[in-house]
């Protein structure tokens, strides 16, 4: 089978500047820029200047900012609620519903939101998130979301749990566009599905869960002192992109959910972390950003051969050498895209076959 990555070559140069204003204690501004010079021979032999907003954003705190309630937060800033995953995982908002598509980015573990992200904390263990946010990466651009995430910490913080749901692109913007009429549901007839007396149509529109869990046993072994934070911790995260079946293109509910496991590698403070993350997720359409049409319901086996695993894996390590300088590395399996020139993540994910794999190197100096 033909590989979509078969000797591919990246590198990238990124320069970040990021400014931070506190006024008075309740109220911090955030901005941050980034700079970014590419070749990639993904697609071709091209080179990509990219000058992007990273960060911009508002958060003004009720309360100790060091100890709050409520925080609230507007703008466009990065989020992350699962903070053991190092690649995969975070599909609640790393992902889309109809098609259920997967982003990942190396060390870039998280999310970048545009909105408004209102949080509180209970009784110290107890974290609450509501976010109302606006879609600027994926066309139809501007519909809104809204999300709940819960998390809680007991016996003694060893255990963390968390789910959460998302009502994807709830309020569409135009939802003629958002609900394409050029694609109609159909069975595994062929027949045209009818719904409370109305034609049924995809939709990107869903409802999406997630759910997670980690657990840390250092404090239950004698030798805890010697394993950095991270070491040991096991966890996982899993969910279901879109409740609802359609036709004969989601027809199963099992189909629709990514389910994650990960272990941090006990290093003994050699290194910041090494993670080993596995992930499972039997899509049929989970390498594509693009509404199904009736003209592209062959694509996965047309784009990646006879053959797509739904297995992906990936190894992550960190190492701090000084102060400020660290040096950071991957290699597996994961929901690598190339980047476009107008720094959107491209429509294809590039490694879909069993052989597929990856490796990247980043070494970063921050003051």
């Amino acid at each position: 089978d033909k590989s979509l990555i078969e000797k591919a070559f990246d590198q990238h140069f990124n320069g970040r500047l990021t400014l931070e204003a506190v006024i008075q204690e309740k109220l911090r501004i955030i901005v941050g820029a980034e700079g970014q010079l590419a070749a990639t021979t993904t697609q071709d032999m091209s080179q990509k200047k990219l000058f992007l907003l990273k960060e911009a954003q508002g958060i003004y705190s009720f309360g100790d900012p060091a100890n709050y309630l409520i925080q609230i937060a507007t703008g466009y800033f990065p989020f992350k609620y699962n903070p053991e995953a190092s690649n995969l995982g975070e599909y609640l908002l790393r992902t889309g519903a109809y098609p259920g598509y997967v982003i990942t980015d190396f060390d870039f573990p998280k999310v970048r939101l545009m909105g408004f992200n209102c949080s509180g904390i209970l009784f110290n263990d107890i974290r609450l998130n509501a976010l109302f946010t606006s879609e600027y990466m994926e066309p139809p651009y501007f519909d809104y979301s809204l999300s709940f995430i819960a998390g809680y910490k007991f016996l003694k913080k060893m255990v963390d749990i968390g789910a959460g749901i998302n009502f994807n692109r709830m309020l569409p913007l135009r939802p003629n566009i958002t609900r394409d009429p050029s694609n109609l549901v159909t069975d595994k007839g062929g027949n045209v599905v009818v719904e409370d007396g109305d034609t049924l149509y995809y939709t990107k529109k869903g409802t999406k869960v997630m759910a997670k869990a980690t657990f840390n046993p250092k404090p239950l072994l004698p030798f805890a002192e010697k394993l950095g934070p991270n070491d040991g911790k096991i966890y996982g995260e899993m969910a279901i992109l879109g409740l609802k079946n359609y036709g004969a293109y989601y027809p199963e509910i099992s189909k629709r959910m990514p389910i994650m496991f990960g272990f941090n590698i006990p290093c003994f403070k050699v290194m910041d972390i090494l993670s080993f993350e596995m992930e499972y997720y039997g899509s049929d359409t989970a390498f594509k950003l693009d509404i199904p049409s009736e003209s592209n319901k062959v694509a996965p086996d047309m784009y990646v051969g006879e053959k797509r695993t739904p297995w992906k894996w990936s190894i992550y390590g960190q190492k701090t050498l000084v102060k400020g300088l660290a040096l950071k590395g991957l290699i597996g399996r994961d929901h690598y895209r190339s980047i476009t020139n107008v720094g959107n993540y491209d429509w294809i994910e590039r490694m879909n076959g069993p052989k597929d794999w990856h490796y990247k190197l980043r070494i970063m100096y921050s003051f």
